[in-house]
């Protein structure tokens, strides 16, 4: 998510929003207390034309997530030391998978989050084969695009052919969203720093300080693209996604009924930083929370029941009204997830472990590894949450790459991992 580490990601803090929602500033609190009721905050609904999808998929090869899997061309790796460093002290990983040099080093892209075919579908398979997803987002040294505006935050999955994990390849989708009639699209801004795959559709948390809280995507509409050109949408040679052979267009997002959100205020309109599935609720539902690099501050926690056409449950009037709205006492929460009236919560350090959270009205337990009072045990430089419901796996991704991890002083890296639920704390 966002850290302290680039300037990059404190400008894009911005400016305060003047205060939308009139709660009083929250006391102070301890990662040890439990979670506390707030004020809810409601989403809307906003689908992209029907008519523009028809006309892209009229354009180019509409192909299926099984497809692009089956098309992988970059290898995942064996860890290397510094990147198994990265890896929780406990509770101990049981499956891990690391990025080839690439991504592994990359300055321009940064990994965010993680989902798997044991959200999108209860057996754990999309078809016939087992898909892990991996968002990142583009940073400021992307440059600009062919509009002529900053990349940060153009985002990209990687879609991870998990079939034989011993073997896992993936190929890379970029994220697009169509204009109103379909006669080309742009990048779709998302910060990825949650995601959630239900049935067809894929969940982003967007960026901050807009008033776009999660952009969804369907795998129903992945598009193989035409030109190899270096923009984005449509080019003289037919349609461009940067390079990329394929990329996936936005149906529809939800923005916040409040308004601009703020990252910069714990009163004001939350920002969404992360997201994942909930298959032990009735309905299904999907859980956000967000961040703060102000460690004083606390995110608040929320929860969306899922509808019809694996979309969000919307009222009458088109508003999707949250069921649970919570303030954690957690800083600097990276990573969120719901799991049988629990919310485990990832926190993240600059300089140490991060640190693992199980949360309810009643109690905030932390993993633990030695000092009950410094319990640092979770994986260095944190990210998302995901839970495989075939499995029984939760899954997570760290951050930063070996290069920046030196350059702080430290040993860590890059990693896909994932461990047991019943070992959570």
């Amino acid at each position: 998510m966002r850290t302290v580490r680039t300037a990059t990601l404190l400008a894009a803090t911005g400016t305060l929003v003047a205060a939308l929602l009139t709660w009083a500033t929250p006391a102070a609190a301890a990662y040890t207390d439990p979670l506390t009721s707030t004020t809810q905050q409601n989403l809307v609904w906003h689908a992209t034309p029907a008519a523009a999808l028809s006309a892209l998929d009229a354009a180019l090869p509409n192909v299926s997530a099984n497809t692009v899997v089956h098309d992988a061309n970059h290898a995942m790796t064996g860890c290397t030391a510094a990147e198994q460093a990265a890896l929780p002290i406990a509770p101990t990983a049981t499956t891990k998978l690391c990025w080839d040099a690439d991504r592994a080093g990359s300055t321009a892209w940064t990994p965010q989050s993680i989902t798997t075919s044991g959200d999108a579908d209860d057996d754990g398979m999309w078809g016939a084969d087992k898909i892990l997803i991996s968002g990142w987002h583009g940073e400021s040294t992307l440059g600009t695009g062919s509009d002529g505006k900053s990349r940060y935050d153009d985002a990209r999955l990687m879609f991870v052919n998990d079939n034989t994990p011993s073997a896992a390849a993936f190929r890379q989708v970029y994220l697009a969203a169509p204009n109103s009639t379909g006669s080309t699209f742009t990048a779709a801004k998302a910060h990825v720093g949650g995601m959630a795959w239900y049935g067809d559709k894929i969940y982003v948390t967007a960026v901050g300080n807009t008033s776009t809280a999660i952009r969804v995507f369907a795998t129903t509409h992945i598009l193989q693209m035409s030109s190899s050109a270096a923009a984005i949408g449509k080019v003289s040679g037919g349609y461009a996604a940067y390079g990329y052979k394929y990329a996936m267009m936005q149906i529809g997002y939800y923005s916040y009924t409040g308004g601009t959100c703020d990252l910069d205020s714990d009163t004001a309109v939350p920002c969404f930083s992360s997201m994942s599935l909930d298959r032990t609720t009735s309905p299904d539902s999907i859980v956000t929370t967000e961040y703060f690099s102000d460690q004083t501050k606390h995110g608040r926690l929320y929860r969306y029941p899922m509808g019809s056409d694996f979309l969000l449950a919307a009222g009458s009037g088109g508003t999707v009204a949250a069921s649970d709205a919570y303030r954690s006492g957690v800083g600097n929460m990276q990573g969120v997830l719901g799991h049988d009236g629990h919310w485990y919560v990832a926190h993240s350090s600059a300089v140490t472990n991060g640190r693992l959270y199980d949360q309810t009205t009643s109690a905030s337990v932390p993993s633990q590894c030695g000092d009950p009072a410094g319990p640092a045990c979770w994986g260095m430089h944190p990210e998302a949450l995901t839970y495989d419901w075939a499995t029984g796996l939760v899954w997570s991704v760290t951050e930063w790459s070996s290069a920046v991890c030196s350059d702080h002083g430290q040993i860590c890296g890059r990693t896909l991992f994932a461990l047991p639920v019943s070992t959570l704390p």
